[in-house]
């Protein structure tokens, strides 16, 4: 059976964990900041979490003057990481592509504004690499360059 005093001391311990968990969930909760265009509408949004006191950048999406976003990507230690993606003004996909360490890394594709591909290929940390085709709004094959050869 618990005595009296033994009863207080752990009844003081939960207490005092749950304050330390609170806290610590209040601290370092994500937090997001918003930048408006003069009519009201979102611009940007930026994504940070709190980290020993200072913002880390998690998340960033902009948006165009008519509300459709821009683009959107992620962030780890700062720098763009993962994947981006942005749109034209009328919703229709633009560009998609990786990043690593704040560097293009990894496979583009661009798209004119009727929705056929402009372009694609591939970076290696920040740098154009392999073969890179190109493409007119019909979608026919213009040009192919080879960034290796270069």
């Amino acid at each position: 059976m618990m005595n009296k005093s033994n009863y207080i001391d752990n009844m003081q311990k939960i207490i005092i964990l749950l304050v330390s968990v609170v806290f610590t969930l209040a601290c370092n909760r994500d937090t997001i900041e918003r930048e408006t265009y003069d009519g009201g509408q979102v611009k940007q949004e930026k994504t940070y979490k709190s980290v020993n006191g200072e913002k880390e950048l998690l998340k960033e999406v902009h948006y165009h003057k008519n509300g459709q976003k821009y683009i959107e990507g992620n962030y780890k230690d700062n720098k763009r990481d993962g994947y981006w993606v942005s749109w034209y003004d009328n919703g229709q996909l633009w560009s998609e592509g990786e990043f690593k360490d704040g560097l293009s890394n990894g496979k583009r594709t661009v798209f004119h504004k009727n929705g056929t591909l402009y372009y694609e290929g591939y970076f290696t940390m920040g740098e154009r690499t392999g073969t890179w085709k190109f493409y007119n709004e019909a979608g026919e094959l213009t040009s192919e360059t080879n960034y290796d050869e270069q």
